[in-house]
C-alpha cells in the first residue's frame, strides 16, 4: 500500500475492519492507520517545502535544543546579574571582594552548565 492509498475510503475500511474484528484488534488497526497517516503527512510536507521527507525529531534532537536554550539563558542571565552587581557596586565604596565573589559564582555556574551539556553529549 502506498501513501496515496490513504483515502477516505481506506479510513472507512479500517473502521469497518475494527467493527468486524472486534476490540482485540483495535490497537493494531489504529497503529497501522496512524503510521500511514504520518507517512502521508510527511510526504505532503516534503512536497510543499521541496525537501526530503523527514521523520519526527528524535529525543536526542530535543535534548540538544533544550541544552542550547539552557546555555543561552544561563549566559544571558549571568551577564545581566554580573552587570547589575558591578554597576550597583561601582558608585559606592563597597568591598571589591563582594564583586569578585559574585563574578566567581557566575563563572562556577556557567562552567557547571557547560560541563553538564558536554557529559550529556558524550552519553547520547
Amino acid at each position: 500500500m502506498t501513501v496515496d492509498d490513504l483515502t477516505p475510503q481506506e479510513i472507512a475500511a479500517a473502521l469497518a475492519a475494527r467493527r468486524e474484528l472486534g476490540a482485540e484488534y483495535e490497537r493494531e488497526i489504529a497503529a497501522s492507520l496512524a503510521e500511514r497517516m504520518q507517512r502521508r503527512i510527511d510526504s505532503e510536507v516534503a512536497a510543499r517545502t521541496g525537501g526530503e521527507e523527514k521523520s519526527a525529531p528524535s529525543p536526542r534532537h530535543d535534548l540538544e535544543i533544550v541544552d542550547s536554550v539552557t546555555a543561552r539563558w544561563t549566559a544571558l542571565g549571568s551577564l545581566a546579574a554580573g552587570t547589575i552587581v558591578t554597576v550597583a557596586s561601582s558608585g559606592t565604596s563597597s568591598d571589591h571582594g563582594a564583586i569578585s565573589a559574585t563574578w566567581f559564582g557566575i563563572i562556577v555556574i556557567n562552567v557547571a552548565v557547560n560541563l553538564g551539556r558536554r557529559r550529556r553529549r558524550r552519553q547520547g
